[in-house]
């Protein structure tokens, strides 16, 4: 199944299959996940073990106070880096066909799915009035607006803009 496969290197965050025999174009795409789940583990641990021996020389000498405040650092460090993972952990799969839109997005597994007929349906910019505001992808059919892409930097929603007009093209 496409949906379940992450990657374990740093791949692009705009991802792209398709299928000429059926014209089928499959989109994915990810946040930066700069740190992978195995190396932010050896960095918990990392503190983890030098808050303890720290902790622990304290004890020694007799301040022993310093150990639950060791632990509960240990346990905050943790806890904010499963929420950075989980954040980046997010994706977006665009299908597109010649009578199908089908739009997926969650994290680890599909939580929401956004299913349209392909020629009722179009996929707008919307740029800012600001330049430090970023650009917005919108796919807009049947009364409903699903941003795409919102985790991109402006370079990566632009060649995601390019090679949408692309497949768009090539679709009619």
């Amino acid at each position: 199944m496409f949906w379940a496969v992450y990657y374990r290197y740093p791949e692009p965050m705009v991802k792209i299959e398709s299928n000429k025999e059926n014209n089928f174009y499959r989109i994915l795409i990810r946040p930066n996940q700069s740190i992978s789940w195995k190396s932010s583990l050896v960095f918990i641990i990392v503190i983890a073990f030098t808050c303890l021996s720290i902790g622990m020389g304290f004890a020694y000498v007799g301040a022993t106070l310093i150990l639950p405040f060791a632990g509960l650092e240990i346990i905050i460090v943790g806890f904010c880096v499963y929420l950075v993972l989980n954040k980046t952990s997010q994706q977006e799969v665009v299908t597109l066909s010649k009578d199908k839109l089908i739009i997926e997005k969650g994290a680890y597994k599909i939580k929401k799915v956004w299913k349209y007929v392909r020629l009722w349906s179009y996929i707008s910019v919307e740029r800012p009035h600001h330049p430090w505001y970023p650009a917005q992808i919108v796919v807009t059919s049947q009364g409903e607006r699903v941003p795409l892409g919102s985790f991109l930097n402006e370079e990566e929603k632009e060649a995601l803009i390019s090679s949408l007009e692309n497949i768009v093209q090539d679709l009619r």
